[in-house]
């Protein structure tokens, strides 16, 4: 079963139901690791400074906004946090379209919405005659 790799909820006006998001795609290619050849040993990604060269830990990497290409902000973590999002992993449905309005290049990589959980399944079923694409808004 493929994993999720979105979850939220989706609403109909006043009705809500948590949902979560696969790809109906699988990935079928072969995947190979790097190795020291004179070993066998894994090749591991270190993060290093790019001005000193230093390696460095999990602790010793924030996040920063770039300003200009020689000028950048450092953000907190709880800058973050306190940031207001318009909506919270919610999907609002506005409107529902044929599917023929829809060119092709718009509809990208393939997703399944699944209702998530038992309780979330009998207000996500719709009438098979209504199954259309659909507009919506996401805000993440």
């Amino acid at each position: 079963m493929p994993h999720a790799i979105w979850s939220g909820a989706i609403s109909f006006g006043l009705v809500t139901i948590p949902i979560r998001v696969t790809s109906a795609t699988e990935d079928h290619s072969v995947h190979f690791h790097q190795v020291h050849l004179e070993d066998m040993g894994p090749v591991r990604y270190r993060k290093a400074c790019e001005l000193d060269g230093q390696v460095l830990t999990e602790d010793e990497i924030g996040k920063g906004y770039e300003l200009a290409p020689d000028q950048i902000i450092p953000v907190a973590e709880d800058e973050l946090a306190q940031m207001p999002l318009p909506i919270a992993r919610a999907i609002e449905i506005v409107a529902f379209v044929p599917y023929e309005t829809i060119r092709p290049v718009q509809i990208g990589a393939g997703y399944y919405l699944e209702a998530d959980g038992p309780v979330a399944g009998k207000p996500y079923v719709l009438n098979p005659g209504e199954l259309h694409s659909m507009q919506v808004d996401i805000g993440v």
